[in-house]
């Protein structure tokens, strides 16, 4: 494992680019678009964009977690 995998690196910037998804996805749409709720696409965008942290959570922990296991 180099340093930038040690200090999270690649992990960061993707919950960073999770951040900014959600941001646009919960905040930004709703205040630009009128009637966000009532479309189709919204509550797909809003539930993907939900599960993602978890997602991420399950990916890079499970990968340290079998890394230490080593």
């Amino acid at each position: 494992m180099d340093n930038k995998e040690a200090s999270g690196g690649i992990a960061f910037y993707v919950m960073v680019a999770i951040l900014v998804f959600l941001l646009v996805v919960c905040v930004i749409l709703p205040l630009a678009i009128a009637d966000f709720s009532k479309q189709p696409y919204a509550l797909p965008l809003m539930g993907i964009g939900l599960a993602l942290p978890f997602i991420h959570f399950f990916v890079f922990g499970g990968l340290a977690a079998f890394g230490k296991k080593k």
